[in-house]
């Protein structure tokens, strides 16, 4: 007890002038912080693109440093009357890689689920000459998406500042015909880590203590007003 009263001196013993610069000072770094932090995820906000069977035309969506992920499903006949659809990487200067694996000359990207780690996937490079398969048919063996059901794409590009990891989410209708809709996308600067479905920045423990600090600061030097006051 004796510890704790002196402790309690010690801190209202302060003057207002040094807790009111601790509580303006943490709450600003912390809240500046907290906006970078936010500002390294970029997310498209919600599309709902349909992306019919056979239509064959590419919906086309922007990254950074004119990088774009396109989406398309066209008719196929070998496997049955069916649609192929298909997903790929464009327009990065190096490195445009997706989760998922590549099977001779094609590619399949893995089914992500929700929260999944990008970057720890397995990556597979992209094909300069071909799309991704999603899903192609009635049930080829090495697709992910034949299923409907939500899931998720990851990916990854560099276009020249370094290594961009995101993440695209994607509603199957199902075989044989494998429409879908492209619900929404995201991505994140070098260096930041990004999960499946994830749409902004956790703000970092230093930033979350300085808000703590200039909160607990704030109150006692409000108190202390208060005290004053009466």
């Amino acid at each position: 007890m004796k510890t704790q009263k002196l402790r309690r001196n010690r801190l209202t013993s302060l003057s207002n002038s040094r807790w009111a610069a601790y509580a303006t000072a943490g709450a600003a770094t912390a809240i500046a912080g907290a906006n970078s932090a936010e500002a390294a995820i970029h997310y498209s906000g919600v599309l709902n693109v349909s992306v019919p069977t056979g239509e064959s035309v590419a919906h086309t969506f922007s990254l950074d440093n004119a990088a774009v992920i396109r989406f398309v499903n066209i008719l196929t006949g070998s496997s049955g009357p069916g649609g192929d659809a298909l997903f790929r990487i464009q327009g990065a200067a190096v490195s445009n890689m997706f989760a998922g694996t590549a099977a001779g000359a094609f590619r399949y990207p893995s089914n992500l689920a929700a929260g999944a780690s990008i970057a720890a996937r397995p990556f597979a490079s992209m094909n300069s000459n071909f799309f991704a398969t999603l899903a192609y048919g009635g049930g080829f063996a090495h697709s992910k998406f034949l299923a409907a059901g939500t899931d998720f794409i990851g990916f990854r590009f560099n276009g020249g500042s370094g290594i961009e990891y995101g993440w695209a989410r994607v509603t199957m209708n199902g075989a044989p015909g494998n429409g879908f809709t492209v619900v929404d996308y995201a991505w994140g600067d070098v260096g930041t880590a990004i999960t499946a479905g994830q749409t902004t920045a956790v703000p970092e423990p230093a930033s979350l203590g300085l808000l703590a600090v200039g909160a607990a600061g704030l109150l006692i030097w409000r108190r202390s007003r208060g005290k004053a006051a009466a």
